[in-house]
């Protein structure tokens, strides 16, 4: 098995995601998750930037993390991420943008229900980036 979630993703890039015919695909991840994809961005920014048409983030302590990444994955990443962080405020109501991406409440304060009430801004959110795809393919 693998050593850390991050030498797992790896793994799962290089053995799954680079030979999958799936020329578009998303992130999800929850809490360090989000370290796991600055991981992925980093060791592989060309292909995560072709490939990767958005990712999800839900309550992930980005700014923790991000400051081991170079501006170039942050800018990369900014472009496609959203964050919904735990807040008492409207479930997706815009709060922010940070270096990484953009951040969205997630309309609850306890860090372990953030997936699910953002669940609905989530796949909105999915549904809408894979439209613009379709839109700019031609």
């Amino acid at each position: 098995g693998s050593s850390c979630a991050e030498e797992h993703a790896c793994y799962v890039w290089e053995n799954f995601i680079q030979r999958s015919s799936a020329p578009y695909i998303c992130i999800v991840a929850h809490s360090y998750g989000g370290a796991v994809v600055l991981k992925l961005a980093s060791q592989y920014m060309s292909e995560f930037d072709k490939r990767v048409f958005a990712v999800v983030l839900t309550d992930s302590p980005m700014s923790t993390y991000a400051k081991y990444f170079s501006l170039n994955v942050l800018k990369m990443l900014q472009m496609k991420t959203i964050n919904w962080i735990a807040s008492p405020v409207q479930v997706n109501t815009d709060i922010g943008i940070r270096e990484y991406g953009r951040l969205r409440s997630a309309g609850h304060t306890s860090h372990e229900w953030t997936s699910y009430t953002a669940f609905d801004g989530i796949f909105q959110f999915l549904k809408e980036e894979r439209q613009k795809l379709e839109r700019y393919k031609y």
